[in-house]
């Protein structure tokens, strides 16, 4: 169920397995994604159980409707107040930020990059994800810019980049590359691209780590998860499984 977690004072932050749930087939088990054909009902079961490990309502789990853009939007009281159905279009978006303690910020990921976001001295919290489409598009940055918004500083923000595709794994076009290339510089982009392979692979976490310090977060107060999504059958992986396959859950809050 839950993979791995941290502790940061009453700041907690986690990933999910695909262990311990009630879906069924390439959802098995433990599911969280509502947008890949799961049954909406064995999904929001799945999320009722991972509430009752965190020890919050089920209302204050909040996960988006993933775009694989760059809109940040800031969790309060009214939006936990709608009904799950509503929430599926009123959190369209790939980066939530709150400052509320006891609602928990998650995204839904199977090889994209989840990236955790805290500050200590304020108590905002924010979850990102970060596909590659998402990167160029600059969600992280966005995400830095809205926790300053709410007061944070950029010293005193941490991240995490938990599990997801490794570069051994990730597999791209040239057109995907030309993308990055507009992003970032020519020897960030040697860290970055591996042409080691018949087509190029990206190093998505190499990619993120680059815009976390170009959004001047200190390099140690960036942290990064070992595993691979696709390479551990422990995880669902949209690369190896399909689309049409489950989701974990990056999530973060504070108690």
């Amino acid at each position: 169920m839950i993979a791995d977690s941290r502790s940061h004072g009453a700041i907690t932050t986690f990933f999910t397995d695909r262990i311990g749930g009630v879906s069924k087939g390439a959802y098995a088990s433990f599911n969280l994604g509502l947008f890949s054909g799961d049954d909406r009902t064995k999904v929001m079961h799945n999320r009722s159980l991972l509430c009752g490990v965190l020890n919050i309502k089920p209302t204050h789990l909040v996960v988006p409707n993933e775009v694989h853009g760059s809109k940040v939007m800031v969790v309060e009281e009214p939006g936990l107040l709608i009904s799950s159905e509503q929430r599926d279009e009123y959190f369209k978006c790939d980066a939530l930020v709150t400052r509320m303690t006891q609602v928990c910020l998650g995204v839904t990921v199977a090889d994209c990059v989840p990236v955790l976001f805290f500050d200590e001295p304020t108590g905002v919290v924010a979850a990102a994800h970060a596909g590659w489409k998402g990167i160029v598009s600059g969600v992280l940055p966005e995400t830095v810019t809205a926790m300053r918004r709410m007061g944070c500083l950029s010293e005193n923000i941490h991240a995490e980049i938990w599990p997801s595709i490794s570069c051994a794994h990730f597999e791209v076009g040239e057109e995907v590359v030309v993308r990055f290339a507009e992003c970032f510089s020519g020897s960030e982009m040697r860290g970055i691209v591996d042409y080691g392979y018949p087509k190029p692979h990206l190093n998505l976490r190499e990619a993120v780590r680059l815009q976390l310090a170009q959004a001047h977060l200190s390099s140690d107060h960036i942290w990064s998860h070992p595993d691979c999504t696709y390479g551990s059958s422990r995880y669902f992986s949209a690369r190896r499984d399909g689309f049409a396959s489950g989701r974990m859950v990056a999530g973060v809050f504070v108690g």
